[in-house]
């Protein structure tokens, strides 16, 4: 508490800024949360009638960081209704742009991490699936967790959170379908810090702490994959696989789906509304540029791993969806933003009228591209015939 009072003391401007960048959030997830569509989709219908608590958990506990949540919230509120059915997903929903906005920030600069954040959060396909009960939502928190849980491991191997905090994260993880695969990943390219954490914690008790925590996650899970069904499932494959050219071209809709046009999903997407807005898909071609000239980079490579192994999961329409490398592009389109205007600001390093264009011309985009996200999940998802077809169940 006091090292909390003398940072806020001596950082009170930035205090303030925080404050009110956690207030904007808060109203963004929740601003007509139960009242947008007139009724739930069916899918949320299923999730408002699921069993929770200890029972349910037991005998079907994947996705179990959102099952969680949603047995407190079915316990206190027995009568739910349609906000409170989508409020634990609002909680995942503002994590993962936390999540994604740090790590820029950590990544990049300041600067950088507030235009990131802007275009995440105001991002369509961020708020549909965050806005919504479904499992989606952990898909869209996981790889941005998991890439700032790094940072903290790489920076600070010495530090208590930055360990035990990698590996409750990695424990929640696997009981998210599909998500060992990111996990294999990501222990192959962080192997070494790894290392440098273990061998830190040198005492006895640290080392049972590390054991007990890595530990504890694997008899529930275990008794839930003893079924092949549950097990495949588990491992993000579908219960029977589609033929190979079919595959192929599930493989290639991935691509299609991110870059060109969306998904035909009234549950979760307007039409085929590109899922990209045209300054942020600018900035991810520019950030892919500057990723494929640095391809032997760690950070490279583990990104490129994160999506080749995302998007053959999504080919093989398996419970992995889109929402898993829909924050990636908003990272690679993150470090486009700074590579822009590194170049811009190299270009003219001294003259500030020139500055000033450049750092305006792009606060403008960004501007633009959130009124557009806005208005397209606002104004236009809930008035269209399909939407609202969609849903119109009721708890």
């Amino acid at each position: 508490m006091k090292r909390a009072r003398s940072y806020l003391a001596a950082n009170q401007q930035h205090a303030w800024l925080i404050i009110a960048g956690l207030a904007a959030l808060a109203w963004l997830m929740l601003y007509r949360l139960g009242s947008l569509v007139s009724g739930l989709s069916l899918t949320e219908q299923h999730a408002a009638t699921s069993p929770v608590g200890w029972h349910g958990l037991y005998h079907d506990a994947l996705y179990l960081p959102l099952k969680v949540l949603r047995s407190l919230d079915f316990y206190i509120f027995p009568q739910h209704g349609l906000t409170l059915t989508r409020l634990p997903n609002t909680f995942f929903g503002a994590l993962t742009i936390i999540s994604l906005t740090w790590l820029v920030w950590l990544w990049h600069n300041r600067r950088t991490a507030l235009i990131a954040g802007l275009l995440f959060a105001a991002g369509a396909w961020t708020l549909h699936v965050s806005r919504l009960a479904s499992f989606d939502v952990l898909y869209l928190w996981a790889l941005p967790s998991i890439l700032l849980m790094n940072v903290a491991l790489q920076r600070k191997p010495d530090k208590a959170y930055s360990v035990y905090g990698n590996v409750v994260l990695w424990g929640l993880l696997l009981y998210v379908p599909g998500m060992i695969w990111f996990l294999i990943i990501n222990w192959y390219f962080q192997r070494k810090y790894i290392a440098k954490g273990w061998q830190h914690f040198n005492r006895w008790w640290q080392r049972f702490a590390y054991f007990l925590l890595s530990l504890v996650w694997l008899p529930l899970l275990i008794v839930n994959v003893t079924q092949v069904s549950i097990l495949k499932t588990w491992l993000g494959l579908p219960l029977h696989l589609d033929p190979p050219l079919t595959i192929a071209k599930h493989f290639i809709g991935v691509f299609v789906h991110l870059f060109v046009r969306g998904p035909e999903y009234p549950q979760l997407w307007l039409g085929k509304t590109p899922i990209l807005d045209i300054f942020t898909l600018a900035m991810c071609l520019m950030g892919l540029y500057f990723y494929s000239k640095n391809r032997q980079a760690s950070r490279s490579r583990m990104l490129g791993s994160f999506f080749i192994v995302g998007a053959i999961l999504i080919a093989l329409a398996g419970p992995v969806g889109l929402s898993v490398l829909v924050p990636l592009l908003y990272v690679v389109a993150a470090t486009g933003v700074a590579y822009l205007l590194h170049e811009w600001l190299q270009v003219f390093p001294l003259n500030p009228i020139a500055r000033g264009v450049g750092l305006g011309l792009v606060t403008l985009a960004v501007v633009l591209a959130c009124t557009y996200n806005l208005r397209a999940y606002f104004v236009a998802w809930p008035h269209n015939k399909t939407t609202q077809t969609v849903f119109r169940y009721h708890p």
